[in-house]
């Protein structure tokens, strides 16, 4: 375990008190939305966090690609929505004083240099853009034989993957920190299109593939007694790709549902309008038999 995990954990602990307190508080005032589901969420999100920064995944990396993807999977499609699913920047809020609540409110709503900083780096194109960046890059295995030669290089690269995660679902979620407009549904349907197929372009070939693509995995398989012995590197590698296609699927396609689903509730669109006059006698004669309806 590394310096940088170390830290991950400390935060997560920060992290986990802050919430708490806030939650605690909500919940002594009456506020619904203080719930158990919310706070279920939240401790998943931070046991999922956790896995991947303090469990054997982020030394068994180094040993096998589907690890290396699973820490991808846990991290940025579950943890990371998980955290904005339980409104996790609302609850902390709360666990401040007011004075620093206030504080906060002040900032957010404010035209200083760095609010308008933040505000232009944390667009949601940007964000987008971010992501699918970071996200290539990770997957390139030149790039991954680099970041695997050292533990802490990848724990940070790990680290900065969920980053551009964490921004990239502050808009698709809509929770945190009130600085953009929020993002259309249709824009963010079309953005989780275009990511569930850049996944899809990496994912696919490497589950096929009848070759090892990753010279980092060759060697590693050579040079060191297996823990799992019964698995080759192609095995290996078709499994990794496998994990980003299916979860990267699931959680992609379903998010896209859910936000169109929200943006028909929205225009009262979630039900189903019969035609007016639709089951007259006259719609219910078959074509060709019109002459037989009597007057």
């Amino acid at each position: 375990m590394n310096i940088l995990s170390v830290l991950v954990g400390l935060i997560l602990v920060a992290v986990t008190l802050f919430y708490l307190r806030g939650w605690l508080r909500l919940r002594r005032r009456g506020v619904p939305f203080a719930n158990l589901p919310r706070l279920a969420v939240f401790l998943f999100a931070v046991t999922m966090t956790a896995v991947v920064f303090l469990s054997p995944l982020n030394w068994l990396n180094r040993d096998y690609f589907f690890v290396r993807v699973a820490q991808y999977v846990l991290l940025c499609l579950f943890a990371i929505p998980a955290y904005f699913i339980s409104c996790a920047f609302d609850v902390m809020l709360w666990s401040l004083p007011a004075g620093g609540r206030r504080a906060v409110g002040r900032w957010m709503r404010s035209k200083g240099a760095l609010r308008r900083g933040v505000h232009a780096a944390t667009r949601p194109w940007l964000a987008v853009i971010l992501f699918i960046v970071v996200f290539v890059t990770w997957y390139d295995s030149q790039i991954a034989g680099w970041l695997l030669t050292d533990n802490l290089l990848h724990t940070a690269s790990v680290l900065a993957l969920g980053i551009a995660a964490m921004l990239l679902w502050w808009h698709l979620i809509g929770t945190g920190p009130r600085l953009h407009t929020e993002l259309s549904p249709w824009l963010a349907a079309i953005a989780l299109l275009i990511i569930e197929l850049t996944s899809m372009s990496i994912a696919v070939p490497l589950a096929f593939s009848t070759e090892p693509h990753y010279t980092h995995y060759v060697a590693a398989f050579a040079a060191r007694d297996r823990l799992l012995p019964q698995l080759s590197i192609v095995d290996d590698q078709s499994l990794g790709g496998g994990l980003i296609w299916v979860a990267g699927s699931a959680v992609y396609l379903s998010s896209i549902v859910l936000i169109l689903n929200r943006l028909f509730a929205r225009h009262g669109m979630d039900g189903s309008s019969p035609l007016p006059g639709w089951d007259d006698d006259e719609r219910m004669i078959m074509p060709g038999l019109e002459h037989r309806v009597k007057k």
